[in-house]
């Protein structure tokens, strides 16, 4: 691929992913990639900002990649961003691998620096070699077609306008014009999986098949096609199975039906965290109540349904009324005296029969209280709740409002105490209302 071909590829996929209402930063380290990316952008589309990972590994080598791409934006006016990381002492706070390690630091540093800047896109040199050995790492680890559909030239704010070039082509355009770059050194061994894909079996594939670059992009296009259209077809089946909104229920018998059942749980519950189809699977025959758990979301058996529910951010398991309104997940409570009930009131109580202060709290073990209307009889709030025939997720957000000696007064949204309505000798009220 020549020059003009390689701008002319450049410029493609700027016109075909760029915008009016795009900014863009560019994540540069001074390899031959980067810089050639650097360069075109300068070229073709001005008005972006650079950000430099330092990572302190290679001492003065890092210095001077730190300096070539600094002295490449000071001289043509480039909004520079720079930072340095110490690896070694985020590697001690998990079980982090130093490609790991490093990958973490600066993605999270890109992601602050684009809010702080007002950033859409974060613009990476990645190139056709770069997603061909991707997509052999994840064939080795056995990944689904999302993993050997491989990199996007566009996702999730993420652009790589140089996907569909080789390196090769990116090397031979940097000599030819001039690109000054550096090189890692840690690239020449086969230290990493990706380099010894990069230095031994590619250069096979390739001189098996004279066009195989050529066949791969072609190869990668019809994977992400195909994916495209796995996604739209699982995104309409979400619209058929799930309901709801803060939690969705998904109904379990035109799930099992489904086939193949492992495919379709995997792409249906992937995007909520949950990998093991074997674990979906499990849960679909369990009693009701059993749950498994994603980093962000539970999943839970409730009779002939499926709860998905995020995880909850708090644990707050109390909080004594001192205000008048009181706000906790979901609950928004307004506690309000007066000398007559307020028609607009969730609930009313009889004021002076409260051993104040009041405090909202979540239920234990063998709680107990007398429904109202229930004639005098005592219940446990759990059998109460069992009786109501409430899911688990249901159970977990109930509140009681206990008095200074932690008598229920009301299982909030639900029941109150017997002990504490109103009647005709009533002559002050406290209104709670729903906000």
């Amino acid at each position: 691929m020549d020059k003009n071909n390689i701008e002319a590829a450049f410029q493609a996929s700027l016109l075909t992913h760029n915008t009016d209402h795009n900014r863009y930063l560019l994540a540069i380290s001074g390899g031959v990639d980067s810089m050639v990316l650097l360069s075109l952008f300068y070229k073709f589309r001005p008005g972006f900002q650079v950000a430099h990972c330092n990572f302190q590994l290679r001492g003065g080598e890092a210095e001077c990649d730190e300096e070539l791409v600094r002295a490449y934006c000071s001289t043509r006016n480039i909004p520079f961003h720079s930072v340095r990381f110490d690896v070694a002492a985020f590697k001690a706070t998990g079980n982090y691998s130093t490609q790991m390690a490093c990958r973490i630091l600066r993605y999270t540093w890109f992601s602050e620096l684009m809010a702080l800047n007002s950033m859409t896109h974060l613009v990476t040199a990645h190139h056709l070699d770069d997603n061909l050995e991707t997509v052999l790492i994840n064939l080795s680890r056995g990944s689904g077609l999302k993993g050997i559909a491989g990199m996007k030239t566009i996702s999730e704010g993420m652009f790589r306008p140089l996907l569909s070039v080789a390196r090769a082509d990116i090397e031979a355009y940097a000599m030819a014009n001039k690109v000054s770059w550096r090189e890692d050194a840690s690239n020449a061994t086969d230290d990493y999986i990706r380099n010894t894909i990069r230095h031994h079996i590619s250069p096979v594939l390739k001189e098996i098949h004279p066009s195989f670059n050529a066949n791969f992009v072609q190869t990668i296009c019809h994977l992400q096609e195909t994916q495209w259209v796995v996604d739209n077809h699982i995104a309409q089946l979400r619209q058929q199975l799930f309901s709801g909104e803060d939690v969705i229920y998904i109904a379990l018998e035109p799930l099992r039906k489904l086939r193949p059942l492992d495919t379709y749980l995997h792409f249906l519950f992937e995007d909520y965290g949950f990998k093991s189809t074997t674990e979906l699977k499990k849960l679909l025959e369990a009693d009701s109540g059993s749950e498994i758990q994603s980093a962000d979301f539970r999943l839970i058996k409730d009779r002939g349904k499926w709860l998905l529910k995020k995880k909850d951010v708090t644990d707050l398991q109390e909080i004594w009324i001192k205000e008048d309104q009181i706000k906790i997940n979901s609950l928004n409570l307004k506690f309000v005296q007066s000398s007559k009930p307020l028609e607009e009131a969730k609930e009313t109580i009889d004021f002076d029969r409260i051993n104040h202060p009041l405090k909202l709290r979540k239920p234990i073990n063998g709680d107990t209280f007398y429904p109202l209307g229930m004639k005098g009889q005592r219940k446990l709030v759990s059998k109460f709740c069992k009786d109501l025939k409430l899911s688990k997720i249901e159970k977990e957000a109930i509140w009681v409002l206990v008095d200074a000696q932690d008598q229920i007064v009301w299982v909030v949204n639900y029941r109150l105490d017997e002990r504490y309505k109103i009647n005709t000798l009533t002559k002050n009220y406290l209104n709670i209302l729903v906000c």
